[in-house]
């Protein structure tokens, strides 16, 4: 095998563990919001300020921005809240907050983030399994890592 060919290789398989890596963190912090949601989170209403629609594989979805008072009426607007339903502005509905960073929010019943974490834990798994099975494959041929040359040692 070229030395070229070993370095495209080398390389390839290196990008993969980075974009494994890439993923894991992705997932993690969607795994951070949802537990933070859960284990701290808190009903509240809420008022629409904005609704935007837009199609994504023949689904509309709605991303919503909301503004809501915590229990000490401090008021919030939160990050944009992805939904099915059809909102407009100026309706109410109920969110979970985080209670110590409440412009983390999520529409209460709303299971498209739930969905969407299942799925990249799903294959970050799969990315996992991979790259260690392409770790197993380069460790298994050594004569891989060596050049063809072969020296002659004199005793």
């Amino acid at each position: 095998m070229k030395k070229i060919n070993k370095i495209i290789i080398i390389s390839c398989y290196i990008s993969f563990i980075v974009l494994t890596a890439l993923y894991m963190a992705v997932t993690f912090s969607d795994a951070k919001i949802i537990f933070g949601l859960a284990r701290h989170g808190e009903e509240t209403l809420a008022t629409i300020v904005t609704s935007e629609s837009y199609v994504y594989r023949n689904r509309e979805y709605y991303l919503v921005t909301a503004e809501f008072t915590d229990k000490y009426n401090k008021t919030y607007i939160t990050n944009t809240i992805k939904t099915e339903n059809s909102l407009k502005p100026g309706d109410k509905i109920t969110i979970i907050y985080n209670k110590f960073s409440p412009q983390v929010a999520d529409r209460k019943d709303n299971s498209l983030r739930k969905k969407k974490f299942n799925i990249n834990l799903y294959i970050c798994f799969i990315f996992i399994i991979l790259t260690i099975q392409g770790y197993q494959e380069f460790k298994s041929s050594p004569n891989f890592w060596r050049s063809k040359r072969k020296y002659k040692h004199k005793l």
